[in-house]
């Protein structure tokens, strides 16, 4: 609205009937125009603005998210007056919010072969290699996980933004953005490789005493647990979550997975099958609250339940076996049919009888043969109260086999539903 404002537009107005030199001026106005913008954006970075109180952005650079966020923000307050400065120059109406879908006349393509995104692209393409750049500088530090993830998000949305303001998404910055997004994503993944190498370097000699879950799973569940609270704000639609969020889930936990299966191989059986319990139930947690994670809880869920069954027949045998009542059921199955029971040593009354005093007797003992301190160490209560239920109903059905095939000698003074009763109080 200048003077020399008027008289530029004036000018290039006349121009307009000679092609030649129109595009050739428009193209060093926005060459000048992005110096302008350039300058100002250094100047934002290492100065501020005194007039509006604001800091230089710079003072964030040991803050990646904010340093990326206040950066792409003063871009895109920029890009708006840019955008409008360009489309006056042109002649072009800078009103209209949808500028992609006007049609030029046939006149206008035929004598103006620079278009206005051209021109509007060399005005941004300064500030759009400094943010590059500065991105980069930003990053190359030892950056935590989610804070990568986190800039990756912000490029995310301002893409789309910036996308909205342009209305074109090949438009320099919306690519520059979308760029960095991808590049900062697949960092993002491959910090999750990263860790996942360092598990696999690390299996031999590895032995969790406690079996509760190691440090490294707590690191890795509280990590994703971040990100997950930040995709839950990201603008996919409901669809689409699943499939998306896919490759950080198998990045995060299938590495982890594997390298607590391998722990778990090194040690005992049913240590191992606790242990595993213990690092799938805290893999599973924060799954549990989004839906768009529904398969993977289903898998563990699984999972688990496959590490219960088999952990709860190991410890039923064991203590059959230590009651001695599994020996006892062992002959009863394979006595022949017209052998009687007191023909079979292991089901001769006396030393029947002596074999279920012991068991009774260990019903009402607290830490007897009958306690389970393995189960104990089932971090998920869940899970605890799964495995002890499962104990004792596999004893209490053997115990009402071996009860139904020896009634005949009168030895057994415990009814099955009675011994039921008892296992369900140890």
């Amino acid at each position: 609205d200048t003077p020399a404002g008027a008289v530029l537009k004036r000018v290039l107005k006349l121009l307009g009937e000679r092609p030649v030199y129109f595009n050739h001026c428009l193209r060093d106005i926005a060459r000048v125009r992005k110096q302008a913008l350039l300058q100002r954006f250094l100047e934002a970075l290492s100065q501020g603005d005194a007039s509006f109180g604001a800091r230089p952005i710079e003072l964030q650079a040991c803050d990646p998210v904010r340093y990326v966020g206040d950066m792409l923000a003063w871009i895109h307050e920029n890009v708006a007056a840019e955008r409008e400065a360009v489309l006056v120059l042109m002649g072009k109406d800078a009103s209209s919010s949808k500028l992609r879908e006007r049609k030029e006349s046939e006149s206008e393509i035929a004598t103006a072969a620079v278009s206005y995104e051209e021109i509007l692209d060399i005005a941004l393409e300064g500030v759009a290699s400094t943010l590059a750049s500065k991105t980069k500088q930003a990053l190359q530090a030892n950056v935590a996980i989610v804070t990568v993830y986190k800039v990756a998000q912000v490029f995310s949305f301002f893409a789309n933004t910036l996308e909205e303001v342009l209305q074109r998404k090949e438009a320099i910055l919306v690519a520059t953005c979308a760029d960095l997004h991808a590049r900062t994503y697949q960092n993002f993944l491959d910090l999750w490789e990263t860790q996942a190498q360092k598990l696999r370097q690390g299996v031999a000699g590895v032995y969790v005493a406690a079996l509760s879950t190691p440090p490294f799973v707590v690191e890795a569940v509280n990590t994703l647990s971040e990100v997950l609270s930040i995709y839950e704000m990201a603008p996919v639609p409901a669809g689409e979550r699943e499939a998306d969020f896919l490759p950080i889930l198998s990045a995060a936990f299938d590495p982890l997975l594997n390298h607590c299966q391998q722990v778990a191989t090194m040690m005992d059986k049913a240590d191992g099958q606790v242990f595993l319990m213990n690092c799938v139930s805290s893999m599973q947690g924060p799954l549990r609250k989004h839906d768009f994670t529904a398969q993977r809880v289903g898998m563990y869920t699984a999972l688990l339940s496959d590490q219960v069954k088999h952990l709860v027949e190991g410890q039923a045998k064991a203590v059959l076996t230590k009651v001695g009542l599994s020996e006892r059921l062992k002959a009863l199955r394979e006595k022949a049919a017209d052998t009687p029971l007191s023909a079979v040593p292991e089901l001769h009354p006396v030393s029947l009888a002596a074999t279920l005093r012991s068991f009774y007797n260990s019903l009402f003992t607290l830490g007897g043969a009958l306690s389970l301190p393995l189960l104990e160490r089932i971090e998920d209560r869940g899970l605890r109260d799964e495995a002890r239920t499962g104990v004792s109903q596999q004893i209490a059905s053997a115990y009402e086999e071996l009860y139904n095939g020896i009634e005949e000698l009168g030895v057994a003074t415990h009814t099955p539903a009675q011994v039921r009763t008892l296992l369900e109080g140890v």
